[in-house]
């Protein structure tokens, strides 16, 4: 992490400047852009708000008008930076965005899907040696660069590095072509994209436990594994969250990203509906081979719900890393206090902002 202790993090560099912002989004993201912003004393730097040409519409953000590129560009200085304020791996949307950093200085910045918590110089130094510590156990050099490249990103929002870390969506393949026969347990199975995935690579999956809280994709995952039942695959569909134990919570009723209980969250749930917490160890599976962990800020807690799972059959995991700032070194943390037997390895295929970016446990 030599190069990452030397970095300015972005918001310092922000502190420094005095030239205007353009927010490009209107979401969660820019919303929560906006908050550190006005924790650094620098909300005064906004001076607009742009959105793709398709979602301009005559409406208002933050106070601002929601305008295009095109008329940030008419209407501010040549010099203003641009902060991108959503995520995205479509090839379109990711060529507009390469667009606009061809002309101004373009930023991502990495705030946390759930939690408070910034990845900035502060966090950064005060757990350097963790960071380190988990680097230390990475098996190969792509994981390695990999590593170093996402937590320079972390810390400036600089696509470039982003970009030196990216490896295509199939490299995974190789990474997990030792997979024994057994059972896959997909926690964050969405409309079931992810078992079609894998069943379709690894025929030794001979069976399927799919989770997924989000009421609407579950009903998606529930009509693709009828359609794999009459086929005679044996898939079992379960809407609910995972956790550390089991129980109940609060989730939100809305589509989408944060299904999760507020107290994941640093979102407000409006409106809510009840719904059970299972974890890996109470489904009572006797031949796991593979767990797949995409479950909005809670893998630590679904980790420590699968513990006995993994110390009885060492399934291969693929564990989600970019929901939390801490998620880089506690997840590695969390595995091989459980079990320091296996190889780690990190991959990050094309987003924005550092999304898509999971640790492999082999």
């Amino acid at each position: 992490m030599n190069d990452s202790k030397h970095l300015t993090d972005l918001w310092e560099y922000l502190a420094k400047e005095r030239r205007p912002i353009a927010l490009y989004g209107t979401g969660d993201g820019a919303d929560k852009i906006i908050a550190v912003l006005g924790s650094r004393g620098l909300s005064g730097l906004i001076s607009a708000v742009f959105a793709s040409d398709g979602f301009v519409r005559d409406r208002m953000f933050h106070g601002f008008k929601v305008i295009s590129y095109d008329e940030c560009c008419k209407t501010l200085p040549s010099d203003f930076i641009v902060l991108v304020c959503f995520g995205s791996s479509r090839p379109e949307v990711l060529s507009f965005v390469e667009k606009i950093a061809s002309e101004r200085e373009l930023y991502v910045p990495d705030v946390p899907v759930y939690g408070n918590i910034l990845f900035d110089r502060a966090f950064y130094e005060s757990n350097a040696a963790v960071i380190d510590e988990a680097a230390s156990h990475l098996a190969d050099d792509v994981s390695r660069n990999c590593y170093e490249n996402y937590i320079s990103y972390k810390l400036t929002g600089d696509m470039k590095y982003l970009a030196s870390c990216e490896s295509p969506e199939d490299e995974e393949f190789s990474l997990l072509s030792g997979m024994r026969e057994g059972c896959f347990v997909d926690l964050g199975a969405y409309y079931g994209d992810t078992v079609r995935r894998y069943l379709g690579k690894f025929p030794c999956l001979t069976s399927c436990v799919a989770v997924e809280p989000e009421r609407h994709s579950f009903a998606k995952l529930s009509a693709y594994a009828g359609e794999l039942a009459d086929k005679g695959f044996g898939i079992r569909c379960i809407n609910a969250l995972a956790g550390g134990k089991t129980g109940v919570e609060q989730v939100s009723s809305s589509r989408g990203r944060g299904t999760r209980a507020a107290v994941n969250s640093n979102v407000t749930l409006k409106n809510t509906r009840e719904i059970d917490v299972i974890t890996v160890d109470s489904l009572g599976l006797d031949n796991v081979s593979f767990i797949k962990f995409d479950v909005e800020g809670s893998e630590l807690e679904a980790i420590e719900g699968a513990r006995e799972t993994i110390l009885k059959s060492r399934p291969v995991m693929k564990i989600a890393c970019y929901h939390r700032s801490e998620d880089v070194f506690a997840l590695v943390q969390k595995v091989l206090e459980i079990r320091p037997d296996y190889k780690v390895y990190m991959r990050h295929t094309k987003c924005i902002p550092g999304w898509d970016t999971d640790f492999y446990f082999i």
